[in-house]
């Protein structure tokens, strides 16, 4: 039986193919060579084999060829269709997992001060977004939520409304209103009206008076 042996690749095709289906070679120029067995791997394919349909020429080709026997178009992009699911058998659908839940973010002051040299605690009042530090006036009106008076506020030259606590967006911050004798976080003056991040253990400092923030 003759045989058309590709001079590209030296890969036999069946009688009558045009182009060589591993490398797109043209065999119409090449002569048959005879008493050569075709591989079984180029025998025409049974109806029932799987087959590779050249987007080209619609020519049916062996299912694993690179190129169309027919026409030399590359056959890369033309694979075989998948095999269906077996019958009355239903796609597996992922099942959505629960996002985790959101930490929840502190919409008031909390925490507390401790008095550096005296060690005292003074708890900051629950359930306020601001939170007012200085000294008690009730001749001008003044009360601030946390008041330094009894603990030498005035000695220490803490003003009325010496500065505020505020928190937004779960995080604590301090502000100078003004004081005349400033105010300092971490031994650094901060300027009045222009709020400062805090975080637990930093040490404020109120004119003289160095008080420790803890947030819980």
């Amino acid at each position: 039986m003759s045989v058309i042996t590709c001079p590209s690749c030296n890969t036999p095709a069946p009688p009558g193919a045009v182009f060589c289906d591993h490398c797109g070679y043209d065999l119409r120029t090449v002569a048959p060579t005879a008493g050569q067995q075709i591989p079984p791997t180029y025998m025409i394919p049974s109806a029932e084999a799987n087959e590779i349909i050249c987007p080209n020429c619609q020519h049916a080709n062996i299912a694993g060829s690179a190129f169309c026997e027919n026409c030399g178009s590359q056959l890369a992009q033309a694979a075989a269709p998948p095999a269906p699911a077996p019958s009355g058998v239903k796609p597996a659908v992922p099942t959505p997992q629960p996002s985790a839940p959101a930490a929840p973010v502190e919409s008031t002051v909390v925490g507390r001060l401790v008095i550096l040299d005296s060690q005292v605690t003074l708890p900051i009042p629950p359930g306020k977004q601001v939170i007012i530090i200085g000294r008690e006036d009730p001749v001008s009106g003044v009360f601030p939520d946390i008041d330094l008076d009894p603990h030498g506020g005035h000695e220490a030259g803490v003003g009325r409304r010496h500065a505020q606590l505020m928190v937004k967006e779960g995080q604590v911050y301090i502000e100078d209103l003004d004081s005349v004798n400033g105010t300092a976080v971490n031994r650094q003056r901060i300027a009045a009206r222009q709020p400062q991040p805090l975080k637990s253990g930093d040490e404020l400092r109120l004119g003289k008076m160095a008080l420790i923030y803890y947030s819980n």
